[in-house]
């Protein structure tokens, strides 16, 4: 039993680990956003692109991570959380495999598979709205982890305000707000990541 509980606190470890990783990699891939928009230096799209899809990717399996700690308290939530999660992988990782295509043989993307790729992108969305909507109920549900609950909600109000915007103003105006939402998101994940790290030490 001893045992056990060593191992999972040993894997637990992970979850403040992958949010710390997907703070880094949203606010390296907010930084060349701005260079790739501000400079007249002609960056591929590719290189903002590999940071945001690794950032999100961690902060994914940070939310698995999780699964275990949310079950004791909500099973339901976390079952909900994780399959909501799974489908977020699965649509970035379509979304990975387009951009790479279109960086290798861009000359011949239509635009009917860009508007396949941006519905992909609004399924990731709303996929990660859900995930991290279903972990911040069950961590403000908890005195102790309410500070983890409320950083839960900050990525998520970021991608409902584009997609507001995208249902308002058209999806590829709602995806242009990643100059700005992503360093939001990048902080959240960072803060996350720390309090994790906190609570754990407490736990300890």
């Amino acid at each position: 039993m001893e045992k056990l509980t060593m191992n999972t606190r040993k894997l637990n470890r992970w979850d403040s680990r992958f949010f710390i990783v997907a703070g880094s990699c949203m606010l390296i891939n907010t930084l060349l956003l701005w260079i790739r928009y501000y400079s007249n230096y002609q960056l591929s799209i590719l290189w903002p692109a590999i940071p945001a899809i690794t950032g999100l990717a961690s902060s994914v399996f940070g939310l698995l991570k999780l699964y275990p700690r949310v079950y004791l308290h909500a099973p339901l939530v976390a079952k909900s959380g994780t399959g909501f999660a799974l489908l977020a992988l699965a649509s970035l990782s379509l979304v990975a495999l387009w951009i790479f295509v279109v960086s290798v043989f861009g000359e011949g993307m239509s635009g009917q598979q860009n508007q396949w790729v941006i519905l992909l992108i609004a399924i990731f969305m709303v996929a990660m709205i859900l995930a991290f909507l279903c972990n911040a109920i069950a961590f403000l549900r908890l005195s102790s982890q309410q500070k983890v609950g409320y950083l839960l909600t900050v990525p998520l109000a970021m991608w409902f305000i584009m997609l507001l915007v995208g249902a308002m103003k058209g999806m590829e105006r709602g995806l242009s707000l990643d100059y700005y939402t992503n360093a939001v998101i990048g902080v959240a994940f960072f803060a996350l990541g720390f309090a994790l790290k906190d609570n754990k030490s407490q736990e300890n």
